[in-house]
């Protein structure tokens, strides 16, 4: 036995004699040690370890280490393995008993109420969705490992030791070693901004069908073999634990379910739950915990039950997102995490036979699991590159094997040799396993097209294909207005395909998925329709105004985290072969006159609207609202143009893919409408046009002379060419052209050499997405009230040139 106060870390005896009997100290000018006090102590553990692990974090995130493998790896600093080890007399800080309790008991409760959450979260209809692969590969994926390792124990039966034999080692082991949790899969795949892939939907799903296959097989084959049993008291034990847990699922079923229910349905819709419903909420989980350990199962089983058996999203998944996630899954939780590493201790290690067997059993269920998971996919004809990527995916490590594994060292199933050589596994496989599938799997690929899909390249009377995006209501209107401008006939059709863009809240998956009314994703605005409904209700509108056979529409709903809402963005265009995708500008004019952002997401929609335009299969079209397209603030009205067009539209052109591709888009836009457009092309004096691509230079020429060809009439299309001497004469033409227009259209221009028509003007560009002359006319400084368009064309394809259509 350890003498009084002396942290022994790894036992579950403690002696608190040195404790002060206070919970809180009286301050260092007091005498008092802030150490010796439960809360300080406990604020203190939370400060280091958050702080360091971040920073760990923040040094290994970009090669796709996860977030847990560096709390473990702070742990581990933290505890005898460095820092008690080299620094005793710090390290011992971390190695009070009081310490470990407190860790334990506020980790364990955070942990559990984070299981809770995820558990709401996660759509049980994945399960539904999922299809044959995904069930392929859970089946495959938790079999194979549990063979393969019965299989390496027989054949190395006489050199286990007799330890591990006693505590049922091995056993223990294959049962959670061959398990690929859900939460590790999800939380991992968060990390890496893969949770909307194809790959990340298709490794979640089969990890939530192998965690519900390995629960229920264990409860049944642990009941059946007690049951099986001779002696008439584990009969009874085994039919007392089946009909136990049996009642266990229905009363969270039948009863805590309603209550719940019942809970959430009074809350106002767009709301969340108030204070003391929220409080109701987590009691009922707790209280399904403490009954899950009456019955001897783990305390996160019942809340993680219960959460899966309640529905997502709002408002119950949103308010614990918004209530919980930060402070238990961003503050508290990590100091379980932590603990996993602070108890390992490396110099334990010095039986090399020993950790060599173990090692032996981990590395044949890891190979086992990583060519069961990847034999499914090979067969239903997954490039070997992403078979390899899920087989890595189902082998992520993280909180779970950390839980596991302190739960056995406490009942003395791993000694501290075994436990260090585990933990060590868990951190190399972790951390291997996330940065090889950040590194070989990257869904932007998928989205190169091998043909042009640009306006300029359409056929003659070939429909339109607009991919419009849209993130709340006030999108709405400037985009129905620019299609409403372009007056779709049936000899020039469109095809709207409408993505109603929402970010990822109360969900642990994302969702990509046709319209359908009364959507239970779809966020309610506080009336009997949903913002979708509404969204899709003013496109439908615009469809039913136009001339049959003009104009379809086809709505999508998407929830993704911002972060890779672009990829659900890319998707739809790809499938659906579109042309053009418009997506709104983040900021937007405000009714006093100055700019405002449209959300307080604005950050995250610029940093969406970015990657679309780097990854975008087609060409994309970013459009700035200021009112004067869609009439909310018209700085030009009918009369100023002679009343002849209800819309002017203007395109400035200096040359370059995109500015083809912007004045192609006009030309559609005036073909069967009555628009005003006017092309202004700019030139340099002949003296400087040397310096100048003589190949974009050619291609610019054939396109402006094919447009004043077909469509200039000096009357509703116009063409005017200007010599100017550098940027600043650009500029005063365009200020002192662009007031008789309601619409004006530029490229993006962002890979173009910068040439003495944008000299001078590139150094003063805030938001880089717009291009030079597109960040100019929606800048302050330029004082336009005008609406602007920037478009950039169809990049080319990563693994060689692009083909026409």
């Amino acid at each position: 036995m350890s003498l009084a106060g002396e942290a022994v870390v790894n036992r579950s005896l403690y002696c608190f004699e040195h404790l002060s009997g206070r919970p809180t100290s009286s301050g260092v000018f007091a005498g008092d040690d802030p150490l010796k006090f439960y809360f300080p102590l406990l604020l203190y553990h939370i400060c280091i370890i958050f702080i360091l692990s971040h920073a760990i974090y923040a040094v290994f995130r970009r090669v796709g280490i996860p977030l847990v493998i560096s709390q473990i790896l702070a742990g581990t600093l933290l505890g005898p393995s460095f820092l008690g080890h080299y620094l005793p007399h710090i390290g011992e800080v971390f190695a009070t008993p009081e310490g470990w309790l407190q860790i334990n008991t506020v980790g364990g409760y955070a942990f559990t109420l984070h299981i809770f959450t995820i558990g709401v979260k996660t759509d049980l209809g994945m399960i539904v969705k999922s299809g044959k692969k995904a069930i392929a590969i859970a089946v495959l994926g938790t079999t194979a490992p549990h063979l393969a390792m019965y299989v390496a124990g027989l054949a190395l039966s006489d050199r286990i030791p007799k330890q591990w034999t006693d505590t049922f080692l091995l056993t223990n082991l294959n049962s959670w070693w061959s398990l690929s949790a859900f939460i590790v899969v999800c939380c991992t795949l968060d990390d890496l901004h893969l949770l909307s892939s194809k790959l990340g939907r298709l490794a979640m799903s089969a990890a939530l069908i192998g965690d519900f296959a390995n629960t229920f097989a264990i409860a049944g084959v642990t009941s059946y073999l007690l049951q099986a049993s001779p002696e008439e008291k584990l009969q009874r034990i085994g039919f007392a634990s089946s009909l136990s847990f049996t009642i266990f699922i229905a009363l969270m079923g039948l009863v805590a379910r309603p209550v719940i229910l019942r809970l959430i349905r009074d809350v106002p819709e767009g709301g969340i739950l108030s204070e003391s419903r929220l409080v109701a909420v987590l009691l009922i989980s707790i209280t399904c915990s403490f009954a899950g350990e009456l019955l001897g199962l783990h305390a996160t089983y019942g809340p993680f039950m219960l959460g899966l058996m309640l529905p997502g999203g709002a408002p119950l998944g949103v308010t614990l997102a918004e209530r919980l996630d930060r402070l238990v899954a961003g503050v508290l939780t990590p100091l379980l995490i932590a603990q996993g590493g602070m108890r390992m201790n490396v110099h334990m290690i010095k039986d090399a036979s020993t950790c060599g067997l173990l090692e032996v059993f981990l590395v044949v269920g890891i190979v086992a699991k990583f060519v069961a998971c990847m034999v499914p996919c090979l067969y239903c004809q997954i490039p070997v590159r992403e078979s390899v990527a899920v087989g890595l995916m189902m082998n992520f490590k993280g909180i779970t094997e950390v839980v596991y594994a302190s739960a056995f060292m406490d009942s003395k199933v791993l000694d501290d040799q075994a436990y260090a050589a585990f933990m060590i596994n868990v951190l190399v496989v972790g951390a291997a396993t996330g940065a090889a599938v950040k590194y070989m799997y990257h869904p932007e690929e998928k989205y190169v097209a091998n043909q042009l899909r640009t306006v300029e390249n359409k056929k003659v009377s070939e429909e339109l294909r607009v991919l419009a995006c849209v993130h709340s209501q006030v999108d709405v209107a400037p985009v129905v207005a620019l299609l409403d401008a372009s007056s779709p006939t049936p000899t020039t059709p469109v095809s709207v395909y409408l993505l109603h863009l929402m970010p990822l809240a109360g969900l642990t998956s994302s969702v990509l998925r046709s319209f359908k009314p009364g959507d239970q994703h779809c966020v309610p605005t506080g009336s009997k329709a949903t913002e979708s409904e509404r969204v899709v209700n003013a496109f439908q509108f615009f469809v039913d105004q136009r001339q049959r056979g003009s104009s379809s529409l086809l709505p999508y709903v998407c929830i993704a985290p911002y972060a890779t809402m672009h990829n659900d963005v890319c998707t739809v265009a790809l499938e659906k072969r579109a042309m053009l995708i418009i997506v709104p500008f983040h900021k937007r004019l405000a009714i006093d006159g100055s700019v405002e952002p449209t959300s307080p997401n604005a950050g995250a929609i610029q940093d969406t609207n970015i990657s679309i335009l780097n990854y975008a299969p087609c060409s994309v079209a970013i459009l700035i609202d200021r009112g004067s397209l869609s009439g909310v603030a018209s700085t030009a009205s009918i009369d100023t143009i002679d009343g002849l067009f209800p819309h002017r539209v203007a395109m400035y052109f200096l040359g370059g893919p995109d500015d083809r591709e912007a004045m192609a888009l006009a030309a559609y836009m005036a073909e069967d409408a009555p628009i005003g457009l006017t092309v202004f092309r700019f030139l340099l004096p002949i003296e400087w046009q040397q310096r100048l691509d003589p190949e974009e230079d050619e291609l610019d020429d054939e396109a402006t002379q094919e447009f004043v060809r077909r469509w200039v009439d000096d009357n509703r299309v116009m063409y005017s060419q200007h010599t100017v001497g550098g940027s600043h004469e650009m500029v005063d033409v365009i200020r002192n052209t662009s007031v008789a227009f309601d619409l004006l259209v530029v490229g993006r221009r962002a890979e173009s050499l910068e040439t003495p028509l944008t000299a001078g003007i590139s150094d003063w560009s805030e938001h880089l997405e717009l291009g030079v002359l597109g960040d100019l006319l929606t800048s302050a400084d330029f004082g336009s009230r005008l609406s602007t368009l920037v478009v950039q064309q169809q990049t080319k394809a990563a693994a060689g040139e692009l083909c026409p259509v």
